[in-house]
């Protein structure tokens, strides 16, 4: 999997992220409304599709109305909760579905004789896994720092990130692995 191809897949989520930090109303509404935005325009503009986009659909639509519109404290002091349990929850349900989310990713980098093979199908759901555990984690992380707030919230935010790091480099070093092991099988024989 592309690096830049999987950072502007999670731009949204990423530029929420990084706006939203802090103890602020006003950054927090304003990350919710930049992500909002680049689901938008990513999705008109098919950038990007997929379970990730479809999760910020979800999730940037529910804070607009939620923290933006009606200000609802409960679900901004739960945000970080909802923000990563939705993508773990959708993560979770493509692979319940036999469809994990990054089959959709990995088809545009493979042959489309190899999207019905067994190592194919493995590998996706070995990926988006191991992506379910990033999301699951964060979720969990951010339980903590809910229950333990007097923790630096950059201190959290730096696990958060290098969880997500860890992310982006099990996914490309998998890719890059596979993509190798598949160039080292001898061609199949014209039949």
């Amino acid at each position: 999997m592309d690096v830049l191809k999987l950072l502007l897949a999670f731009s949204p989520w990423l530029a929420f992220w990084l706006i939203s930090g802090g103890h602020s109303l006003i950054r927090l509404r304003l990350g919710i409304l930049v992500a909002a935005v680049l689901v938008v325009v990513m999705g008109l503009t098919r950038l990007h599709r997929g379970l990730i986009l479809w999760a910020g659909v979800i999730f940037f639509s529910f804070a607009l109305v939620f923290v933006v519109w009606l200000q609802d404290s409960w679900i901004i002091h739960h945000l970080g909760i909802f923000a990563s349990g939705t993508l773990f929850l959708l993560t979770l349900l493509s692979m319940l579905l036999g469809h994990p989310f990054t089959e959709s990713y990995a088809r545009e980098h493979a042959p489309r004789d190899l999207w019905d093979s067994p190592a194919f199908i493995r590998g996706n759901f070995i990926v988006t896994g191991a992506w379910g555990f990033v999301f699951l984690a964060n979720t969990l992380i951010n339980v903590v720092k809910l229950n333990y707030p007097q923790g630096n919230e950059w201190f959290y935010r730096g696990i958060e990130f290098g969880l997500f790091a860890l992310g982006v480099l099990f996914s490309t070093l998998y890719s890059h692995f596979a993509r190798r092991k598949r160039s080292r099988l001898p061609a199949a024989e014209p039949s």
